[in-house]
């Protein structure tokens, strides 16, 4: 864990950026302890994520997974045709 005196930001500061994170939506505070101290624990907000960028017709992105793309895969050039396509 980082102080906010190392990145520059006053616990002030910080204390307003997080509030305006948790208006806009994008974060949620709930109060925490840290080594005896009053603070907020931050977590990214939940909401819903659009897949269709990683998709091509009915196919999953071959990026999507842990294992190296090959460039000269069927799966990957399949991808390609069918994201290309999509566009006609």
């Amino acid at each position: 864990m980082t102080s906010g005196r190392s990145s520059g930001v006053s616990s002030r500061q910080g204390s307003r950026i997080a509030e305006s994170l948790s208006e806009a939506g994008l974060v949620e505070r709930s109060d925490a302890v840290y080594n005896g101290h009053t603070t907020y624990f931050i977590e990214p907000a939940a909401r819903d994520l659009d897949f269709a960028l990683l998709m091509a017709g009915d196919m999953l992105s071959p990026f999507i997974g842990e294992e190296e793309i090959d460039p000269n895969s069927d799966a990957f050039s399949q991808w390609l045709m069918n994201l290309a396509y999509e566009d006609y």
